[in-house]
């Protein structure tokens, strides 16, 4: 039998190969550690962590109506949305969905949302809006009261209402 010549192409080709094999097993090695970084973040970070369509692992739309002195307060549009990325919690219109799209679950809360718009918001607080004497905010989820304010949690398909009002 005779010899198998290989030559300068096919040594190439090996090489090739054995570096595309050994990027994919890095690139999935790498991925596996960024998750089990992102699980070890608080739902904050990750909320605020800018992120791409690719990423998302956990997708929910809860709904948010915020009202002040009887009048509903707008939500921006895309926010937490820049060119090349979206932070993990985000709007695409005004019309209240707040979109949850993390590479991890976590149980996000409207405290995070509001970390993520850049505004106040607590039992004392919303936007601009500060609780005196005669005035309280009120949380509603599905129309029953909450008392958990910041730390209200978002799940899918939730219609939360936050008013600031006279008591």
């Amino acid at each position: 039998m005779g010899k198998l010549k290989v030559g300068v192409f096919g040594w190439i080709t090996v090489v090739i190969i054995a570096l595309i094999g050994l990027s994919i097993w890095w690139s999935s090695k790498a991925k596996e550690a960024k998750t089990e970084n992102q699980k070890e973040m608080s739902s904050r970070e990750t909320a605020l962590l800018c992120t791409t369509d690719m990423a998302t692992q956990y997708h929910i739309h809860p709904e948010l109506k915020i009202i002040i002195n009887g009048v509903e307060a707008s939500i921006p549009p895309n926010l937490g949305i820049q060119p090349s990325c979206m932070t993990s919690i985000h709007t695409h219109d005004e019309v209240g969905v707040i979109h949850v799209e993390s590479p991890v679950a976590k149980d996000f809360t409207l405290g995070d949302f509001f970390a993520v718009w850049k505004k106040d918001f607590s039992k004392d607080k919303i936007l601009e809006s500060i609780v005196a004497l005669t005035t309280e905010i009120v949380v509603t989820m599905n129309g029953q009261k909450v008392d958990t304010y910041e730390n209200t949690i978002l799940r899918d398909k939730d219609k939360i209402v936050i008013s600031y009002q006279n008591k």
